[in-house]
């Protein structure tokens, strides 16, 4: 049996990479072998077992329609949801559920008490543990305020208990061994293996022109994405008379707020500049059908799923070619700019608009790309955690 851990996946309808990934994972582990998916309960800090809703929402987030929201988690990771889950649900124990041959996998990114509690949890359960990191990109940021600082810090360390940590990419791999270093922490087994990138909404197509001159941003408005600069460098090739429209897709939430505002500035000018907020799979499946090709100006990454769709929907991408972001653009279809630069964001923006042979080349290159799939993903997750012998395809919910 496999433990999923599954909380910002089931209780609302968030839709961020790493949401989207966690339920397609879930999707296809349980198509193979037996899953139990469970939620964290912040005020309990207990696990407990998903209701119908919740498994529902991790099936299909958006089963009962389209949300528009910039902010879709508000809605069921609130204190009221959260007490409301304590009193009325059975906490689930770890530590007695799990038989040796079971395994427990975390493929989320936690900064609350788990990790404090996960260590001492780790030592006690009788089966197998894993978790996957994405990143710690944010600590990166100069101006992290010291408390998410420390967050990411007891998150980092809290890892080493597991036995082992897959690393999305090459580049979040050797930044944790890094961040063990730093803080003095015991490595524990790690491996390497890349996110696969197979959009489930409808077949992969080839056709890559667009007649309208669209630009599509995908990602939530966080400092590290570095939006601001985006729109910077959009409204000066306005100004200088460029003609094109650009669509931002993504939810917000603190420093998003800065986003925002830049977003009605420009618009209160009259520049053609929309934002999608929180949108389904078939939405944003659209918005890359749609556009000329796409812009991801963020700072730092983990992985780059928003490069790698873009390239699987055969449109080019203008982005960075640092860590992660070069890992995902060097197999061609990327247009490497330095995104810390508004005028390079801006130049890369011009490049893709006039020049024609080079937007033509960089289409064929993404056609061209060969991306992982979900059954090979798979496969190598199940070597990892549980022997050979698995070939169940029961399934427990």
């Amino acid at each position: 049996m496999i433990y999923l851990e599954v909380s910002t996946s089931c209780k609302t309808v968030r839709n961020t990479g790493i949401q989207r990934i966690t339920r397609k994972l879930f999707q296809e582990l349980r198509a193979r072998v037996p899953v139990t998916p469970i939620s964290w309960n912040i005020l309990g800090r207990r696990f407990q077992r998903l209701t119908a809703g919740e498994l529902a929402t991790l099936e299909a987030p958006f089963h009962d329609g389209p949300r528009v929201s910039a902010r879709p988690e508000l809605r069921g990771e609130n204190p009221l949801s959260e007490a409301y889950r304590l009193f009325f649900r059975h906490c689930l124990s770890l530590e007695k559920e799990l038989r040796p041959e079971d395994v427990f996998l975390m493929p989320d990114v936690y900064r609350d008490a788990r990790t404090r509690i996960f260590p001492d949890l780790i030592a006690k359960i009788r089966g197998r543990s894993l978790a996957i990191f994405h990143d710690a990109a944010a600590l990166q940021l100069p101006a992290l305020a010291e408390r998410s600082r420390r967050g990411f810090r007891n998150y980092i360390e809290s890892l080493a208990a597991f036995d082992l940590v897959i690393c999305v990419s090459n580049s979040s791999h050797e930044h944790l061994q890094i961040l063990w270093g730093q803080y003095g922490v015991i490595p524990t087994e790690t491996v390497v293996e890349r996110w696969p990138v197979e959009v489930s909404v409808a077949e992969r197509r080839s056709a890559t022109k667009s007649s309208r001159a669209l630009i599509v941003c995908v990602g939530s408005f966080e400092e590290r994405k570095n939006h601001l600069a985006l729109l910077r460098g959009a409204a000066a090739l306005w100004r200088r008379g460029l003609s094109f429209e650009l669509c931002l897709i993504g939810r917000s939430a603190g420093f998003g707020r800065k986003v925002v505002r830049e977003i009605g500035r420009l618009q209160s000018e009259g520049w053609p500049v929309r934002w999608l907020k929180h949108v389904d799979d078939e939405t944003l499946h659209r918005a890359y059908l749609d556009c000329r090709f796409t812009v991801y100006p963020s700072l730092a990454e983990g992985f780059g799923l928003p490069i790698m769709e873009s390239l699987w929907h055969g449109k080019p991408c203008v982005c960075g070619g640092n860590g992660a972001l070069g890992e995902a653009a060097r197999g061609g279809g990327c247009l490497i700019v330095d995104q810390t630069s508004d005028d390079s964001l801006a130049d890369g923006i011009n490049a893709l608009l006039l020049d024609q042979p080079l937007y033509l080349r960089l289409c064929q290159e993404a056609r061209g790309r060969q991306f992982r799939s979900w059954s090979d993903y798979t496969d190598k997750l199940l070597a990892y955690v549980q022997p050979p012998r698995v070939s169940s395809v029961a399934v427990s919910i």
